[in-house]
């Protein structure tokens, strides 16, 4: 799949088969992650990758435990009793907190969803997966990861196969300015 088509059908999946991805799949998904540029090519963006099951579901729990019950509502409302959609595999990317990081974790989420995409696979970028490892949670999850101290969670990526799939969302051509 040439990569704008990629862009274009891609869109967030929020109902994943526990099928696992393949080897090969996932060695193109690392290699994907670790082709995206940075700033200032910084190349300091820790790329943790969870499928075991056993940790995705206590990440989960712990978001869900610290969760506002507007969130927990919507979640609820999406019959999802897993912040990342029962996704089997769960990119967890982390860095030291720079001025760049938010800006490099989210190239390297796209980098994966592009990729996940040309390969069949669905995925989701994650956010809500902070409160389970941050610093003011005392019962933060960055041990499970080996995280440093200086390490903070940046977004998270959940790929998988699609049980259920919706449309890409249309185009807005108004969000374009356009100076020529």
């Amino acid at each position: 799949m040439d990569v704008i088509s990629a862009i274009k059908k891609r869109s967030s999946c929020r109902d994943f088969k526990k099928t696992q991805i393949k080897n090969e799949d996932l060695n193109l998904l690392m290699d994907a992650a670790l082709a995206s540029p940075t700033a200032i090519n910084l190349q300091d963006l820790k790329i943790n990758v969870v499928q075991d099951a056993n940790l995705i579901h206590d990440i989960s729990q712990e978001c869900f435990r610290l969760m506002d019950e507007k969130v927990k509502k919507r979640m609820q409302d999406r019959k999802a009793d897993s912040i990342f959609y029962n996704a089997p595999t769960v990119f967890i990317l982390s860095s030291p907190k720079t001025i760049y990081s938010d800006l490099n974790a989210g190239i390297v989420a796209q980098s994966l969803c592009i990729a996940a995409e040309s390969l069949g696979l669905a995925s989701c970028i994650i956010g809500m997966a902070a409160p389970a490892f941050a610093k003011t949670n005392p019962n933060n999850l960055k041990n499970r990861l080996d995280m440093a101290d200086d390490e903070c969670f940046c977004v998270s990526v959940a790929i998988g196969y699609a049980n259920s799939k919706k449309l890409p969302h249309e185009f807005n051509y108004n969000q374009i300015r356009g100076f020529f």
